[in-house]
């Protein structure tokens, strides 16, 4: 009988020591952006990416640290995407009501349907234009991660699609707040607006934070909602592959071991918070826990990837997700004023 490779701890132990000083690094930056300007300039996430492309590409990252970088990259992604369960309560589920669910899947639908429309026609592969999509649509770097268990894009694309929605996603926090100075919204439209329309959950709150609690309130739920969208989604873009493949393709072996457990197990912490009153010190801890990990994850991601790979992308991947972040702006605006702009502020 053929004798399994046992698990080993310690050539990980390189590469993930790596991962996890540049996340404190991150992190240690992203509060000093905060605390020299009273804002948020530099989220964690994208410091992270940042720190770990630097690192890949100007310094030499020998080759035992390689597999730790790909633990942290492969494995504790997909763990702290199924520790995003932990940010739902039972509460904001039941709140988000019909006209909520109505806004995120027509927003998503819309999406999807430009990144793909949009990503033809400028001559690009579809495994990049949904990832894009998913990213823009639902929930910025761990949805596309998800997705891509799918999808199963090119390192390079996967991370050509993370940094590109941080990115935008990080002016959509900056550049939302000033714009409904313009325009003057009500807080439950522009909560609606911002939620249904802001890439990560972290840059939904830094744009609502100063207005009110009830574009708060409606900003995170409506975001956590398109976050738990994230299972049904992924199931649709697995059943929508498995059926452009029916021609023997793909074997049913190969899609049991590609099939996203990881967004499965995602959903089950979402039921088992929905079930179980968590107390609030442990679901705190849980949370930061899970922040950590995706933060690790990030430097992994971004200690994979190659710019040299990833300048032969040139400018059309680029111009695509600016365009899908101009359309999912505008889209979510639209669409917040038909759903919201005729109801009173009580509810979402």
């Amino acid at each position: 009988m053929e004798n399994k490779p046992s698990f080993r701890i310690l050539p990980l132990l390189p590469g993930i020591l790596l991962s996890v000083g540049l996340a404190i690094l991150a992190y240690g930056g992203s509060l000093l952006s905060r605390h020299l300007t009273g804002s948020l300039l530099v989220g964690p996430i994208l410091l992270a990416i940042l720190l770990g492309v630097l690192v890949r590409n100007l310094l030499p990252v020998h080759g035992h640290f390689e597999a730790g970088i790909h633990f942290s990259f492969r494995r504790l992604l997909r763990l702290g995407v199924v520790g995003l369960g932990f940010d739902f309560s039972a509460h904001e589920i039941l709140s988000v009501g019909l006209r909520g669910l109505l806004l995120d899947l027509l927003v998503i639908a819309s999406v999807y349907g430009a990144a793909v429309w949009l990503g033809r026609r400028r001559g690009l592969p579809d495994s990049l234009s949904l990832l894009l999509g998913t990213g823009t649509a639902i929930c910025g770097a761990s949805a596309i991660v998800a997705a891509n268990s799918v999808i199963r894009g090119k390192d390079e694309e996967v991370a050509f699609s993370v940094a590109t929605v941080t990115i935008f996603g990080t002016l959509s926090m900056f550049l939302f707040p000033l714009a409904n100075r313009l325009i003057h919204l009500p807080d439950s439209v522009y909560g609606a607006w911002a939620g249904s329309s802001i890439h990560e959950v972290g840059q939904v709150i830094g744009a609502t934070l100063p207005y009110s609690h009830e574009s708060l309130r409606t900003g995170t739920v409506l975001k956590l909602t398109r976050v738990a969208l994230l299972l049904p989604v992924v199931l649709l873009l697995e059943a929508m592959i498995l059926f452009r493949s029916r021609k023997g393709e793909r074997s049913h072996g190969d899609h049991a071991r590609h099939f996203p457990w990881f967004v499965a197990a995602f959903a089950g912490v979402v039921l088992l918070n929905f079930l179980i009153a968590i107390p609030p010190q442990i679901l705190s801890v849980l949370q930061k826990i899970d922040a950590g990990i995706l933060a690790v994850a990030m430097v992994g991601m971004g200690l994979e990837t190659h710019l040299s790979r990833l300048v032969r992308f040139g400018w059309k991947p680029v111009g695509l997700g600016f365009l899908l972040w101009i359309f999912v702006t505008g889209a979510g605006l639209a669409l917040s004023l038909l759903i919201y702009g005729h109801h009173g502020p009580a509810g979402v």
